[in-house]
């Protein structure tokens, strides 16, 4: 059975409309070539490919006037006026790469590099055809690396982003409104914790890097990355920074520029309000004048600098030229670009990731909830529900899902749901579900010291984890459920003290809470509450922990990251797991 080139698997589906086989007629391939511009591919050019879909050749429509003049005919075919001997590269090499290898392409073909106008086709690891690519369009796409980039908006998300650039050889100015950050960043300092950073920026700081409160004056590629957060009685999204940092950049636009949006925003929101204003600002057009993207972050806190270059990366654009020219800059950093078309698309797609775990975690929690009725230990039932189970595996609960994206972005959505007409979502009732967790686990602290015949509002309380995650490690405190945990005790028990691995004593101090260190910060505690899996709680001496307490402590562990027996057989106490209780004491254990 032949294969037929038009259901080809090419990676870029227009390419189907441009393939034949090499027993094709000249008019079947200029029937191809004449299809060519509804599929977003270069124009003039046929792709010959074999039974398997690999390339064998290509032809022009030069190839294919030259044919119809020797034959004085149609009659011809692909095979007979083909190039056998095509310009083609791996299409994981970045623009730069292609275009420093072109010129010695050409050389083996004893053709000057001076006046090459011709196509290159990227090719997959079998020889299938993934893109064309135009050289002219490619030479003025790229976004090379003399090119200037300022980063506004040094946070988490940017300053990585940043750093990650300047390790590849760009100019970048990273830009913050906030003069502290930029005077520690000045100063050699960081403030964000991540493995591996602080290594690229004594590399780069002052180099390829610079930090500053202004902007540029030189510069033509502008990343917008500043927070979008949600406001507490409302929880629509704010664009307050977002309009900031537009007016900023929409005064050094020039012509050619490029602009890429990296902050979770609303669907549209590229389209219809960074758009005018950048266009307000400038007097330029957005998608003639200047490029203007869409291209979301997603890496994780703790693992950013390795995901910037594996994770593959969403890009959208107002048009198809601003879609190619982030795709340019991208693939300098990380060859796994994904095209999703629209800046729509890809402000959707960054909003569902989120979203769906958050939701996905909800309902985790809510049956760790219905466990509790049962004192049901719920981290058991769901490995034993997953276990040898192939399909949809579900998550195991925690004590509250927190950080800067999940929960806010809901909400996010929401907004735009809202907008659209749907008057409930399911995000909103998965993150109710999560932020109703503080509570319950607060209630049951409160409670087992109760039981345990003393007064919660004397009872001296250590909360360990005060991060919104523990692995991969981090030392951002935003969105913490600990954090929401020590204002859901305040003024219900009698003292709160803190402790975290990454966190400063001073970030510690900032919330109110009195720093411990461990082991020594036991010493007559008695609640203790782990709040999030960092793997140095899981290296604790469970019998030194509980016997330095005070009597009959409680041991709340939201992460089944001890032995509820050691906590037991350590000395009277009680355990509390997310879902399930037990108290007792050496050689006598029950359930409360």
């Amino acid at each position: 059975m032949k294969h037929d080139p038009s259901t080809q698997n090419s990676g870029d589906r227009g390419l189907a409309s441009i393939s034949v086989l090499s027993e094709s007629s000249f008019l079947d391939v200029l029937s191809r070539q004449a299809g060519h511009k509804t599929q977003g591919v270069p124009a003039g050019i046929a792709l010959v490919v074999d039974g398997e879909g690999r390339l064998v050749g290509t032809v022009t429509d030069g190839d294919i006037r030259r044919g119809i003049l020797e034959k004085g005919s149609l009659g011809g075919t692909a095979r007979e006026v083909m190039n056998d001997d095509p310009i083609t590269f791996d299409h994981r090499l970045s623009f730069q790469d292609i275009l420093r290898s072109i010129p010695a392409e050409l050389r083996r073909r004893g053709r000057s590099s001076d006046r090459f106008l011709g196509k290159v086709v990227l090719v997959d690891e079998v020889r299938r055809p993934v893109r064309v690519l135009d050289y002219h369009r490619l030479w003025e796409q790229k976004v090379a690396t003399h090119r200037h980039v300022s980063v506004i908006g040094l946070g988490y998300v940017g300053l990585t982003l940043a750093l990650t650039l300047a390790d590849r050889g760009y100019r970048v100015t990273g830009v913050d409104v906030d003069p502290k950050k930029i005077d520690m960043l000045n100063k050699g300092e960081l403030y964000v914790h991540e493995i591996g950073l602080p290594a690229l920026f004594k590399e780069h700081n002052n180099g390829n890097f610079h930090a500053s409160t202004r902007m540029a004056e030189a510069g033509d590629v502008f990343i917008i990355s500043v927070g979008t957060p949600v406001k507490d009685a409302t929880h629509l999204p704010t664009l307050d920074y977002l309009r900031s940092a537009c007016e900023m950049v929409g005064a050094k636009l020039g012509l050619g520029a490029l602009v890429i949006l990296r902050s979770t925003v609303p669907i549209g929101t590229t389209r219809d309000f960074v758009a005018p204003l950048l266009e307000k600002m400038s007097g330029l057009k957005a998608g003639s004048d200047f490029h203007l993207a869409f291209a979301p972050e997603r890496t994780v806190e703790g693992n950013a600098l390795r995901e910037l270059l594996e994770l593959p990366q969403i890009i959208g654009g107002i048009n198809e030229d601003s879609m190619e020219a982030a795709s340019a800059l991208f693939r300098e950093i990380n060859a796994a670009i994904v095209r999703v078309g629209s800046c729509e698309s890809a402000e959707m797609a960054k909003l569902i990731n989120n979203c769906f775990r958050d939701l996905i975690f909800s309902f985790s929690n809510e049956m760790a909830r219905l466990a509790h009725r049962y004192n049901i230990d719920i981290v058991k039932v769901v490995k034993a529900s997953n276990s040898g189970y192939p399909r949809d595996p579900v998550p195991l609960p925690s004590p509250g899902v927190g950080g800067p994206c999940l929960t806010k972005d809901p909400y996010i959505l929401a907004s735009v749901a809202h907008a659209a007409g749907i008057e409930s979502t399911l995000g909103e009732k998965g993150r109710a579900i999560n932020e109703g967790m503080i509570g319950f686990v607060a209630d049951r602290i409160v409670a087992g010291i109760a039981a345990s015949g003393k007064d919660p509002k004397q009872a001296r309380v250590l909360v360990c984890g005060l991060a919104f995650k523990g692995r991969p490690e981090t030392g951002d405190l935003r969105n913490s459920p600990a954090l929401d945990l020590c204002a859901a005790l305040r003024g219900r028990v009698g003292g709160l003290f803190g402790h975290d691995p990454v966190a400063s004593d001073a970030d510690i101090k900032a919330e109110r809470l009195v720093p411990a260190k461990l082991p020594d910060g036991f010493a007559g505690m008695d609640a203790v509450a782990f709040m999030n899996n960092h793997e140095s709680f899981r290296k604790v001496d469970v019998f030194e922990m509980v016997r330095a307490m005070a009597q009959k402590p409680v041991v709340f562990d939201g992460w089944n990251l001890i032995s509820e027996d050691d906590v037991l057989q350590a000395a009277p106490a009680t355990y509390l797991g997310l879902s399930h209780s037990r108290t007792g004491g050496p050689g006598r254990a029950g359930e409360a």
